[in-house]
């Protein structure tokens, strides 16, 4: 797990609204507090889309659980706009099934798809601070940080590519 203090907030949050790295991931959880608290959870809601509809697949078939972020992005972009910034927002992003298959099958940190349950990245604003924590789960027990390391230092090189570090 890794924290990163964001400084610049407005550049953050342009790019966590508009870039196709945000975009291709799923959201887990949203809360924004403002005049009231608004929260989103981001497991689909499988009734409302057809049974074949694509928003429930990956490109590689493999069933989704949680929304993809561009796909919601702008319920949460119309919860945080306007004349005064909310006092508190939060938003879980986990990458989609097919991006950890691959990720974790490139990574040579000895461990397989399979016993990766998630990777995380979690952005906290507070009152003028945001910050963004990293993380990962397992489906087996390991002391092994190695691919934490891995995941760690990919999202901190995505985040220096979008110049939002």
């Amino acid at each position: 797990m890794n924290s990163i203090d964001i400084t610049d907030t407005g550049k953050f949050v342009k790019a966590l609204l508009s870039e196709d790295f945000f975009a291709k991931t799923l959201l887990y959880y949203a809360e924004i507090k403002g005049a009231c608290r608004i929260e989103i959870d981001g497991r689909v809601n499988k009734d409302f889309y057809d049974s074949e509809d694509e928003n429930l697949v990956t490109p590689g078939g493999r069933a989704l659980e949680y929304i993809r972020w561009g796909n919601i992005r702008n319920q949460f972009f119309e919860g945080i706009r306007g004349s005064r910034l909310p006092l508190r927002f939060s938003v879980s992003l986990i990458m989609d099934p097919d991006f950890i298959f691959e990720f974790v099958r490139s990574s040579g940190a000895g461990i397989r798809p399979e016993e990766v349950e998630s990777l995380n990245i979690n952005i906290m604003y507070d009152r003028d601070k945001l910050t963004v924590t990293t993380g990962n789960s397992y489906k087996i027990f390991t002391l092994d940080k190695s691919f934490e390391t891995i995941w760690d230092a990919f999202v901190h090189n995505t985040f220096k590519e979008l110049y939002i570090l």
